[in-house]
């Protein structure tokens, strides 16, 4: 459980803190435009994940014979 709480915290950490370096090091030095860039990344990250919770394929334990039909 420990484990887990401070890989969470690191997470959210460079999270935050991620896009305001990445503003500071390049050329416009506009954090809220860095932050808005990445939020719209995750935002779309978030619309797949959706996605793919209902549109996925169960492949759990199945060769690919038995998902996908052959290409020969």
């Amino acid at each position: 459980m420990a484990i887990a709480f401070f890989y969470a915290i690191g997470t959210a950490t460079g999270g935050i803190t991620g896009p305001l370096v990445f503003a500071n090091m390049v050329a416009t030095g506009q954090p809220l435009d860095t932050a808005i860039a990445f939020s719209i990344g995750a935002i779309l990250m978030l619309v797949a994940g959706v996605m793919a919770i209902f549109l996925s394929i169960d492949a759990e334990k199945q060769s690919l014979e038995d998902i996908a039909a052959p290409l020969s």
